[in-house]
């Protein structure tokens, strides 16, 4: 402060007052000079005094700044009547910028800054308190407003727990805690008071959101996030993490002002507790409700998030809605398709989640099928439902199970081609589980075919495939007979029409009604035509009739003619590998049938023609058949042959073993010559089995002879002795006239006596071959002879693979009768050999 004006002010004051005193009184002067001085510091900031003495004024006091000062003083020094004007008043400084700030901490209030006034200084302290207002330097400078300006930073200030507030220019800026936002509202609205010109600046935390208690927690895998809310001070966010098993992610909110209530920390245990229960969920707790969703592994465990809930505080209302991951029940399957499209239900494993049904099935198919999320995968139940799947797709209708029972497929597929790869489909499928599988073909796929058969009876059939145009035809009238047995047609449901098809079955029906008997087969530009015809004449007939197929179809013949009017000839052919066959032309009368009966035959193969009237030949060829016909059981291969002259002529390969020389003898006789005949080799390993088709025994190789496998021995003397009887009902060991050569018809009784034999001789019995010979002749030339048969037969045997030491060789000549020797025929019976099993 300073002290101005000293002197000239005095000099000025003189002079005037000289002046003025000469006109009026001097009391009256002063009392002027002092109403208007005091006039002159009215409304002055701080209270400046003008105090006059005499005509003298002294100025005393404050002055709010330069400008104040001034003012007063060019007030005062126009005075009338003032002789001097003396200033002892002090200029206040000025503040530049004009500040006040105080912050508000745990400490408590801390002021700083200016006041412009000591009434200001007191209004202030009403509110800041005395100390802290006395703390203020007092300072000119005030921007306008100031006043107004401070009252409402105050207001503002007075919503702060803890923070600053401060005027700067004409600038306020507040910024700290605030309880909530009500509490910052206020704040706002009391700073936008400000008189005009004023600006304000807000920088303001609530402690609480003012909204009521709440809480948002989600679980995902086990790893659990804060989503919003907040909790009261009772409930610690540890609580949380001890509630659920894990701790909780991110910003928990607790709030710091308000009641405890305790029951929303209880209603938080439980819901935390049921939420850890779930694979995954969301927890919201608001007001008065819990709202628990999420999903659940399996019915359990949303039972056992549900029974956590059943301890909620009272008042609270819980709602729940879970889903299930898994509903526990087995994985099944059921597609249906039609042409409505494909229906699909069930349960999948987990693995085929992500699955294109759509893609594999071929369409999207409706219906519930889930897919569960949990639980064991079944490798088996996953293999076989893609198989199914995959096999469905190409089907035209499917009606398909899969479950625990095992896989039923059933089906209908346009063609074979989709059936099989919907078999192939499946065929992974085969041996892991029970798999029933019926795909019906809608059609075969296969090239229009119709094949009608007339039977030499009579009897009309038709099979095959024929083409849409034909459903409904009358094959029996085409034909013109009584009954044509036609179920085994099928009519096409895909493909073409088969131009011509239909057009191309009457004539080849008209073809085959002249023949006997036949096969009439109709193509896709070909009707072919196999059968037999009575004569050429026949012939003709049904091959014009096949003359009126439509254009492109091109007719193909093989007939064969009951008689083509040459001469009978015919091949009889025999092998033990093979069996009989015919081929060629039978004489009129001759039938296959007889041929094989007078060759003990069960059955010929071939077809030969048939002579109409010409018996040529039947009569030599059924005496060398029926001359034959004992033989078969010994020839390995045999031609016999009619020849266009009559003639007949027989190629045999004999047995391996059989006398060949004798064989030959006794056919050419049988014959009437014309044989030619060879003894086959034995081909094939020591004990080898095979069938002989003329004796229909089974037949094993013993010493390079085939002998009959005869079963069931009974190797005991009894046994043996049984079975060698047996094994000669209907057979001989006889030898050549006054030689010691087995007969030719000897060969299949030594056969089977070996047969016996070796099983017995195996057994450790001996055989005794006894030699007889009638009484004629010499009795020891007679026992001579029948040593010597005797032993021929031991050699037979021996040869055959019977053991030497087994057989004994008896020679008894005439000496053991047992027939009558006076007559011829007990003769023959006593020429004889006689076999008996010893120990």
């Amino acid at each position: 402060m300073r002290r101005l004006w000293g002197g000239a002010v005095l000099v000025g004051g003189v002079l005037v007052l000289g002046l003025y005193a000469g006109a009026r009184p001097a009391h009256d002067i002063e009392d002027r000079v002092r109403e208007q001085a005091a006039a002159a510091v009215q409304g002055s900031v701080h209270g400046l005094t003008a105090e006059v003495k005499g005509r003298d004024i002294v100025l005393t006091g404050l002055a709010d700044g330069e400008a104040e000062y001034t003012r007063v003083i060019v007030a005062l020094d126009e005075v009338p009547g003032r002789r001097v004007v003396r200033s002892e008043a002090e200029i206040l400084a000025a503040a530049n910028p004009y500040r006040l700030r105080g912050a508000f901490g745990p400490g408590g209030p801390v002021w700083e800054g200016n006041v412009p006034s000591e009434a200001a200084r007191v209004g202030l302290a009403e509110n800041i308190g005395e100390e802290a207002a006395a703390g203020l330097a007092l300072a000119s400078g005030a921007p306008a407003g100031w006043s107004g300006a401070v009252g409402a930073a105050l207001e503002a200030r007075r919503q702060l727990v803890r923070g600053e507030v401060s005027l700067e220019g004409q600038a306020v800026r507040l910024s700290g805690v605030v309880m909530t936002p009500r509490e910052q509202a206020a704040a706002e609205e009391a700073l936008a008071a400000l008189p005009e010109g004023w600006s304000a600046e807000t920088e303001l935390t609530t402690l609480d959101d003012g909204k009521p208690f709440a809480l948002d927690i989600e679980a995902v895998d086990g790893n659990v996030t804060w989503r919003g809310g907040k909790l009261p001070r009772a409930v610690d966010p540890l609580d949380l993490d001890t509630a659920y098993g894990a701790p909780v992610a991110g910003d928990i909110a607790v709030a710091q002002i308000g009641e405890e209530q305790e029951d929303f920390a209880g209603a938080t245990q439980s819901g935390m507790a049921a939420l850890a229960q779930l694979m995954r969920g969301r927890l919201r707790i608001e007001g008065q409700t819990l709202a628990l969703t999420g999903l659940a592994a399996d019915p359990g465990a949303a039972a056992a998030a549900r029974a956590e809930l059943e301890g909620l505080p009272e008042g609270f209302t819980p709602l729940v809605e879970l889903e299930l991951h898994d509903d526990g029940k087995p994985f099944t399957l059921a597609l249906k398709k039609s042409a409505s499209g494909l229906q699909a239900s069930g349960k999948l494993p987990a693995s085929m989640a992500e699955d294109d049904i759509a893609a594999v099935t071929g369409q999207t198919p409706h219906g519930d099928l889930a897919v569960a999320r949990i639980g064991a995968e079944e490798e088996v139940f996953t293999l076989a439902a893609r198989a199914a799947l995959r096999a469905v797709a190409p089907m035209k209708s499917a009606d398909v199970t899969l479950g625990e029972e095992g896989l039923s497929f059933v089906a209908l597929a346009p063609t074979p081609a989709e059936a099989a790869e919907a078999e192939a489909a499946l065929a992974p499928v085969t041996g892991s589980l029970p798999v029933s599988t019926q795909i019906d073909v809608e059609d075969d796929g296969q090239p229009f075919a119709l094949v009608v058969e007339k039977s030499p009876e009579g009897a009309w059939s038709a099979s095959g495939k024929v083409p849409a145009v034909l459903e409904g035809f009358d094959y029996a009238a085409a034909a013109g007979v009584e009954a044509l047995e036609a179920g085994e047609v099928a009519v096409a449901r895909i493909g073409g029409e088969a131009h011509g098809f239909a057009d191309a079955v009457p004539p080849g029906l008209a073809a085959l009604t002249v023949l006997n008997s036949g096969r009439l087969t109709v193509r896709e530009g070909a009707v072919e035509l196999e059968g037999e015809a009575d004569d050429p004449e026949v012939a003709a007939e049904a091959e014009a009739a096949l003359g009126a197929l439509p254009e492109g179809f091109a007719p193909a013949l093989a007939l064969d003619l009951v008689d083509d009017g040459t001469p009978p000839a015919f091949t009889f052919a025999y092998s033990v590998t093979e069996g009989g066959s015919l081929s060629g032309k039978l004489p009129a009368g001759m039938i296959p049938p007889e041929i094989a009966e007078l060759t003990g035959l069960g059955q010929l193969s071939g077809t030969p023609g048939q002579s109409r009237d010409d018996e040529t030949g039947a009569e030599a060829m059924r005496n060398a058949m029926a001359a034959l016909g004992p033989w078969m059981g010994e020839i390995e291969a045999l031609e016999l042959v009619l020849a266009e002259d009559g003639s007949v002529s027989a190629d045999v390969t004999a047995s391996p073993g059989v006398d060949g020389e004798l064989m030959r003898a006794r056919l050419a006789e049988a014959l009437g010559g014309g044989i030619t005949l060879a003894v086959a080799e034995a081909e094939g390993a020591e004990g080898d089995l095979r069938d002989n088709p003329a004796t229909g025994a089974q037949q094993r190789l013993s010493g390079g002879v085939w002998l009959p496998v005869i079963e069931g021995i009974e190797t005991t003397v009894a046994g043996c002795d049984a079975a060698t009887a047996s094994a000669l009902e209907g057979e001989r060991i006889g030898f050549v006239t006054g030689a010691f050569r087995l007969d030719a018809a000897s060969f299949s009784a030594v056969n089977k006596v070996a047969a016996v034999a070796l099983a017995c001789a195996e057994a450790g019995l001996t055989l005794e071959l006894g030699g007889h010979t009638d009484s004629t002749g010499n009795a020891e030339s007679n026992k001579a002879l029948s040593q010597r048969r005797a032993e021929v037969v031991a050699a037979a045997l021996g040869a055959r693979g019977v053991p030497e030491a087994a057989l004994v060789a008896v020679g008894y000549g005439a000496d053991q009768p047992v027939a009558d020797n006076e007559t011829e025929e007990g003769r023959a019976q006593n020429r004889r050999t006689t076999l008996e099993w010893r120990d």
